[in-house]
């Protein structure tokens, strides 16, 4: 009799671990079906190296390389709020003009800096949530960091928190772009005489 239970526990064992293994390949599998094909990293890999490229550029003040990466057709949300209205290619680009000719070591600092003074990730793209919207594909860039740089007039450091939204278009080439930072922390503080 001992022996027999003790076969019997031994099959419900090895039963509910086949199950168990069954179950999470099952979950897995419809995970994946319900997510789509699995992300194209190669796809975000490119993407974030011309963003990466892109900023550089601006830090290097060559308004010639950062327009080769846009779209003719570029469309460009601002930081500031103007309505939700998107502007094109030349408004952009005047924009960048102002920052080379107002500031000076502009510089592009990868990341968002956490609690312990350590930096996790710089670039985002795809998600699970919500169900309804979930995407594997690198369409749209989500990129974090700090901006810093010298005011060219007052000689003061300047830094803003900033956040971006990039997609691309079949060419390679940045075809939207919408900033999310405080204008105000580029304004130079009055300081006393």
């Amino acid at each position: 009799m001992k022996k027999s239970l003790f076969q019997i526990l031994i099959m419900l064992a090895m039963l509910t671990a086949v199950s168990c293994k069954q179950a999470s390949t099952n979950e897995n599998t419809l995970l994946e079906t319900e997510m789509g094909p699995t992300a194209d990293h190669a796809d975000f890999n490119k993407k974030v190296e011309t963003i990466r490229a892109f900023f550089q550029a601006h830090a290097d003040e060559d308004i010639e390389a950062q327009e080769a990466m846009l779209a003719d057709t570029l469309k460009f949300s601002p930081p500031n709020y103007n309505g939700n209205k998107w502007v094109g290619k030349e408004e952009f680009l005047a924009a960048i003009k102002g920052y080379h000719d107002n500031f000076e070591n502009i510089r592009y600092h990868e990341g968002v800096v956490t609690a312990d003074n350590g930096t996790v990730g710089g670039f985002y793209s795809g998600s699970v949530y919500p169900k309804e919207t979930a995407e594997t594909k690198a369409n749209v860039i989500r990129t974090y960091g700090t901006w810093t740089a010298t005011h060219a007039e007052s000689g003061q450091e300047m830094g803003v928190k900033f956040f971006n939204l990039s997609t691309f278009n079949e060419d390679g080439k940045i075809a939207t772009l919408s900033d999310y930072f405080d204008l105000s922390s580029l304004v130079p503080k009055e300081t006393e005489n």
